[in-house]
């Protein structure tokens, strides 16, 4: 009875207490927030099949209030795995509110090398966009990247761990493969509002990045995690999440000219930390935040976040 009440201070506090503090928000869903230690594979002949249930609160670009409830599904046998995931995404700030689908993940995962302190796995798969990020708001008004639901963008994921006693090193890489399709341009280049807009939604248009028919670059990323078992069914996590982004991004202007964006890509350095803790033999409840050390320059993308709280319910059906 005391753990609960202490898991349920931790989550009211990591969910509710604001924190003026701003990070990349990893590169999405697909790269980062994958966990290579709760999908390594079974080592048994038997299939395993999970069911997991999550939600995470974030805040982004000007106040934006992002909220995502994740459904995911995963299946180990032998030494592999398969896992999909999809989100869905509730935005409200100054421009309005949008609401949808985001990205649907699928990555496959098997085991290397295995032996009694030491397993080497590998996974890659796909993020496929749900839309492309063309969501507009209740006025019919183009909305930036940081209210999308999708990035718009099918990616391919690589995924690369290494399980080292308690310790677990992982690297990846995601590639996009397209642009998307965003509309929004902000309005630096305009001498007087377009006839439409409300006055509240232009006084806050020239606040946020222009990301038409955007670009995004390529990111790596590097994570390491340290494990403390506190007790048979706790267990904490405490680790830095580098994340970088090989290349700068690119938007089109109004003319239909291709402009870079400069400093938009570069190092976001995250500390994260976590606890596991296992309800019964088949429900495991976990919690996850991040927060940033150093970050990009220039984040047009949608993905800056304040630090994130996650809260996720993992059952063994």
């Amino acid at each position: 009875m005391k753990l609960s009440i202490i898991l349920a201070l931790l989550l009211f506090g990591f969910l509710f207490n604001p924190i003026n503090v701003f990070s990349q928000g990893c590169s999405d869903a697909g790269l980062c927030s994958f966990n290579m230690v709760e999908h390594d594979s079974t080592g048994t002949d038997e299939m395993h099949y999970t069911l997991g249930l999550s939600n995470t609160i974030g805040v982004g670009d000007e106040s934006v209030l992002i909220n995502s409830t994740g459904v995911e599904f995963g299946a180990n046998f032998s030494d592999f795995g398969i896992v999909a995931k999809i989100p869905f995404t509730l935005t409200s700030g100054t421009l309005g509110q949008t609401n949808g689908l985001g990205d649907l993940t699928v990555l496959l995962s098997s085991k290397l090398y295995s032996e009694e302190n030491l397993s080497l796995s590998v996974a890659g798969g796909v993020k496929m966009a749900t839309n492309k990020a063309d969501l507009r708001n209740e006025d019919d008004l183009s909305m930036p990247m940081v209210y999308q639901t999708s990035n718009g963008t099918n990616d391919v994921i690589f995924l690369l761990a290494a399980n080292i006693d308690d310790w677990v090193v992982s690297t990846g890489l995601q590639i996009p493969l397209n642009r998307n399709e965003n509309s929004f341009i902000e309005n630096s280049a305009l001498v007087e509002p377009i006839p439409g807009f409300s006055d509240e939604y232009y006084l806050n248009w020239k606040n946020y990045q222009s990301s038409k028919n955007f670009k995004r670059g390529s990111d790596v990323m590097l994570k390491i995690e340290k494990y403390f078992n506190v007790q048979n069914d706790l267990k904490l996590m405490a680790g830095i999440l580098p994340v970088y982004r090989l290349v700068e991004s690119i938007y089109e202007d109004y003319k239909v000219n291709d402009i870079t964006i400069m400093n938009s890509d570069g190092l976001t350095l995250n500390i994260i930390a976590g606890l596991n803790y296992k309800v019964t033999e088949k429900h495991t409840f976990g919690l996850n935040i991040g927060f940033p050390v150093v970050t990009r320059e220039i984040r047009a993308d949608g993905l800056t976040r304040a630090m994130v709280a996650n809260v996720d319910f993992k059952f063994e059906l």
